[in-house]
């Protein structure tokens, strides 16, 4: 039975007119800059290499670490590592209120060592030469031009006297990159975040949530009632409407990017509140300080015993945890992706030996094995007890949930018996709870990667790429052809 046309007019047709003129801000919005992201990827600033530098280090050779930290009256620290700066290794000490470099051959310290370590690290990963750079200055909040995804802090900000204004942002912690921005980059991202996370309401989170639920419920609402107009007047629409003309071209193409709109907003929408439940929870604090007397000299001799590429030591009062990759295992010790935020997969069938876990407590040394670690971490560090721990295994590049928005690589990931299947993704080099995902999380993880981003990774990037170009453009589009047929009916 075909509706009589007034009918459709007081129902349908009202509605979705009334409803999609509102609808077309966001559609317009959301479209024209989710088309700008893949763009946006593309001219990403790429660095020049994508492994920290690494160097033999023969700790049998070195300065004792503990006779070290008694001669300089440390008492507690937070970390230590190794890092090299200008040919040199270093044991980089972090304190609770400043970081102190050490000469791994005669233990003399180096004065400002941590802004020249920030230098050098840029200018490896950049290709550029410390003669060209403009600025240096440490950043411990995100800010406009470092935004929160980037999720690692503190950093060190080096800024370049160029065309391009290039800024590297370096953990000097773990001598890894953690972004770089150019002022062409910084400029899209403003542009995109005004348009896609409407930044312009950021200054009142529960508006911006408010006002963004809002107008995706409107957009699904003018999809729901376009699709039932394209079905009940499928039988009209032939003789009515002029073919070519606008409101033909806004039915027959309406009604396919209806769907993809569908997709698109519903997937935004639970993405949305997702973050925002997300970023309400109570962060697992994992700040820590040792005790210096914990660094024995009995611990050191058994693990100080040879040629290494990396160490890192943290822990709480007198349990302390120590990484090592001994030099045996290659260059390749550390994947690749430490390159935080490059979108640098690394290759999973190319996944590096596993890093050397150990523990010293009350001058006993004890090899961990990631099951072991993850039991003593959470007791230790976490300072509680999970119901179970299921499994415990090594990631070494960013996939599936565990995507390169997390940052750090390599992990260990736990898998709890919790009723929600908590997965606690851990960095044994610094005993950083990276990520904390649920059942729920998992599934918005999903939903937005594969059906909101259509991150496939069996398509090509470029196919990709210019399918969700050419959706999003659709969609404004679409909503553009709905704004003008509304002016001009009443115009």
């Amino acid at each position: 039975m075909v509706i009589k046309s007034s009918s459709l007019k007081n129902r349908w047709l009202f509605w979705h007119q009334w409803i999609g003129v509102i609808a077309c801000v966001g559609m317009v919005l959301w479209g024209l800059s989710g088309a700008s992201h893949p763009i946006m990827s593309r001219l990403q600033p790429a660095p020049k290499q994508f492994m920290p530098p690494l160097a033999p280090v023969d700790l049998s050779q070195a300065v004792s670490l503990p006779a070290l930290l008694q001669q300089q009256a440390i008492t507690q620290f937070r970390h230590i590592s190794l890092v090299h700066l200008d040919g040199e290794a270093y044991y980089r000490v972090a304190l609770s209120d400043a970081v102190r470099y050490f000469s791994v051959v005669n233990g003399q310290e180096r004065t400002d060592a941590e802004r020249a370590a920030a230098i050098s690290l840029a200018n490896y990963y950049t290709g550029r030469d410390a003669s060209s750079v403009r600025a240096v200055e440490a950043v411990t909040d995100f800010a406009p031009d470092y935004h929160p995804v980037n999720r690692l802090l503190p950093v060190w900000r080096v800024a370049y006297a160029s065309e391009d204004g290039l800024r590297a942002y370096i953990d000097t912690e773990q001598s890894r990159l953690a972004t770089l921005v150019d002022d062409r980059r910084a400029f899209l991202t403003k542009v995109f975040q005004w348009g896609h996370n409407w930044s312009f309401l950021q200054a009142c989170s529960r508006l911006q949530l408010a006002v963004a639920t809002t107008v995706l419920i409107l957009i699904l609402a003018s999809a729901v009632t376009g699709i039932t107009l394209y079905i009940k007047q499928r039988k009209t629409a032939p003789y009515r409407l002029k073919r070519w003309g606008v409101q033909w071209w806004h039915r027959e193409f309406g009604g396919w990017v209806s769907l993809v709109i569908l997709l698109l907003a519903s997937s935004g929408l639970f993405h949305l509140w997702m973050s925002d439940i997300q970023q309400r929870r109570p962060l697992q604090a994992t700040a820590f300080v040792a005790d210096g007397s914990a660094l024995s000299l009995q611990a050191w001799s058994q693990l100080a015993t040879g040629k290494i590429l990396k160490l890192d030591i943290y822990g709480r009062g007198e349990a302390l945890f120590w990484q090592i990759i001994p030099v045996t295992t290659g260059m390749d010790g550390v994947p690749s992706a430490q390159v935080a935020a490059m979108h640098h997969h690394g290759d999973p069938s190319a996944a590096p030996p596993a890093p050397m876990l150990w523990m010293t407590r009350h001058q006993l040394v004890t090899a961990l094995t990631p099951e072991t670690y993850a039991g003593e971490w959470v007791n230790v560090i976490a300072g509680k007890t999970l119901p179970g721990i299921v499994s415990v295994g090594w990631v070494t590049a960013f996939a599936n949930e565990y995507g390169f928005v997390f940052k750090r690589l390599p992990v260990l990931k736990v898998q709890t018996s919790q009723a929600d299947h908590t997965r606690l993704y851990v960095e044994p080099a610094t005993g950083t709870l990276a990520a904390s995902i649920n059942d729920t999380d998992g599934l918005e993880g999903f939903v937005f990667a594969y059906l909101h981003k259509w991150s496939v990774q069996s398509v090509s990037k470029d196919v990709r790429d210019v399918l969700a170009i050419l959706a999003a453009l659709a969609v404004s589009l679409t909503g553009l052809l709905g704004a003008y047929l509304f002016a001009k009916k009443r115009g």
